[in-house]
């Protein structure tokens, strides 16, 4: 193009015209090559800045809450302590928009976090709540949990035929904690059995499907995650 006959744009109007003044406000216009090189990378660079910003804007909110509150706990009502509510529910909060809403791990590593740190709150709930240290959770919820955790990642790996070596170790992690409401009903913490039964059972399942349909897979990577 020409100097005469370049395009230019209008900020306010968004119209674009070889014109040296916008028709329609009359201000000056901008040349297609300094709008094109000016908007294109400045507003990649927004988008980055800003999402590395948010998780750390709400960390430093969610301490502000979490103090805020302390503060208001120990001064109006110290002898009950419901800042281990808020703590804990700022924290799940803050574990599930930085890991699981913004953050671009690992789908399994994303489940097996928003199994841990659910269970945490519930425990905490639980633990400030009733009579009893720790029951409704312990008991009923936190198995339930588990359970839901390793139904989604082992359907991931068997229904959707995907490489499951790559959720292998997130797989193994949920096998475990399968086991840990069985752990603690044998510890005599949990009273009711059958939700500590179902979660071990559905890991030694989901061990044995393994065992049988994919064992050299299984021994693999077993050798490569332990060095055996």
């Amino acid at each position: 193009m020409s100097g005469g006959n370049m395009m230019k744009q209008c900020e306010e109007c968004r119209i674009w015209t070889s014109q040296q003044g916008c028709p329609l406000c009359q201000e000056n216009m901008i040349d297609l090559s300094d709008s094109s090189e000016e908007k294109k990378y400045p507003s990649y660079l927004g988008k980055k800045f800003a999402r590395r910003r948010a998780p750390k804007i709400a960390v430093f909110a969610g301490l502000l809450i979490i103090l805020t509150c302390l503060l208001i706990n120990i001064t109006v009502m110290p002898q009950f302590l419901w800042i281990f509510y808020v703590a804990g529910a700022v924290i799940y909060m803050l574990v599930s928009f930085s890991h699981t809403v913004l953050s671009r791990s690992h789908l399994g590593s994303k489940i097996v976090i928003q199994v841990v740190s659910l269970t945490s709150l519930l425990l905490i709930i639980d633990s400030q709540s009733g009579v009893e240290f720790l029951s409704w959770s312990v008991n009923y919820v936190v198995p339930i949990l588990i359970i839901s955790g390793m139904i989604m990642i082992t359907s991931i790996v068997f229904f959707r035929r995907i490489k499951w070596s790559s959720y292998f170790s997130f797989m193994l992690m949920m096998l475990i904690l399968g086991f840990l409401p069985a752990a603690l009903f044998a510890a005599g913490i949990t009273t009711v059995i059958w939700p500590s039964a179902a979660a071990a059972v559905y890991a030694v399942a989901a061990i044995m499907v393994m065992i049988i349909f994919a064992q050299q897979a299984l021994l693999s990577q077993l050798g490569r995650r332990f060095h055996i």
